[in-house]
């Protein structure tokens, strides 16, 4: 994924500040990908329970 994915405006600070977690995860070895990928997961759903009311 490029970095400029990432760093792209979601118009929503908790999608956007989930979603930077992912900068630079690829000079990270692959092990510590999955806890990454997960807590970012966790935060885009706790963000859309929240929006879902």
């Amino acid at each position: 994924m490029s970095e400029t994915a990432i760093t792209g405006s979601t118009s929503d600070d908790a999608v956007d500040q989930a979603l930077s977690a992912l900068a630079g995860l690829e000079d990270h070895p692959l092990r510590d990908h999955v806890a990454v990928f997960d807590a970012v997961h966790g935060a885009l759903q706790d963000r859309l329970a929240d929006a879902e009311g």
